[in-house]
């Protein structure tokens, strides 16, 4: 059977393991170094979502199309995780893992998400997100032309950041240009736009640690205010010098507080 979901490994498979899952049309290998430094202490397996890739030959032998079913793709990532792991999730991976930790806990130790929301869009009951007329004109310009797209998505993921310029370059470099999959892409905002996990979050019985960026422009740092209180095994972090990629902006800073969430909360 062929792999629906591309994976890399890092570390003493002995270890405690953490899966990571990355974010919408962005390769696992933006969050390479993020892995390489938690790997000194855990198992870290990366995984990107369905159709994002940045290796060719991979994207050549994989002849499955990208699936964005919020239940099928749940599925995939746990036939790809270790067993007994912490989930860690960036943005739209982060909003995914949380539903599968809320749904199938007994698959996930404990969850940590980075720039993640439980619903990216505004909507009844829900002001901190993009406006849906945000969203689906940036949608249209993903369908015309994925390439702009990508790059209007780089502009907003750095922006705010204390430098930016320099954090738009490193990311470009990791955009799967040669690689690129629209049905990936436009499957992933589809789902983005849908998914709302308010109730997921709020009912999570495993501990989940929410680590935001007090500058980002894509997801508010006010955006699980209305939540922590509900659940007393969830905690809030905001680096308030950090835009949407902390694990990049303040790397050790974010492996600080993942090492001190996951041994304060080790059975």
């Amino acid at each position: 059977m062929r792999a629906r979901i591309e994976t890399e490994a890092f570390g003493d498979s002995s270890n405690q393991a953490i899966f990571m899952v990355s974010g919408w049309a962005m390769p696992k290998e933006v969050m390479r170094s993020f892995a390489l430094r938690l790997s000194q202490r855990f198992y870290v397996v990366m995984a990107n979502l369905p159709g994002i890739s940045l290796d060719e030959q991979w994207i050549s032998r994989s002849r499955i199309g990208p699936n964005y079913d919020i239940d099928a793709l749940s599925e995939q990532l746990i036939d790809a995780a270790p067993n007994e792991a912490w989930w860690i999730g960036w943005s739209l991976g982060g909003m995914v893992s949380a539903y599968v930790a809320a749904r199938r806990s007994s698959c996930v130790l404990g969850l940590i998400t980075l720039s993640s929301s439980p619903s990216f869009i505004k909507r009844e009951g829900w002001d901190n997100g993009m406006s849906v007329e945000d969203f689906d004109a940036f949608s249209a310009m993903v369908e015309q032309s994925p390439e702009e797209g990508l790059k209007r998505f780089v502009m907003l993921q750095a922006k705010g950041a204390l430098n930016e310029r320099a954090l738009v370059k490193q990311l470009q470099a990791f955009l799967p240009v040669k690689t690129l999959s629209r049905p990936a892409l436009i499957g992933g905002l589809r789902l983005l736009k849908a998914l709302d996990v308010r109730r997921e979050w709020s009912l999570l019985d495993l501990p989940n640690l929410h680590i935001l960026g007090g500058k980002d422009t894509l997801v508010s740092s006010q955006s699980l205010a209305q939540l922590v209180d509900t659940n007393p095994l969830q905690h809030c972090v905001v680096l308030s010098n950090c835009a949407h990629q902390s694990f990049l902006e303040e790397e050790e800073e974010c492996v600080r507080h993942i090492e001190n969430f996951i041994d304060a909360n080790n059975p």
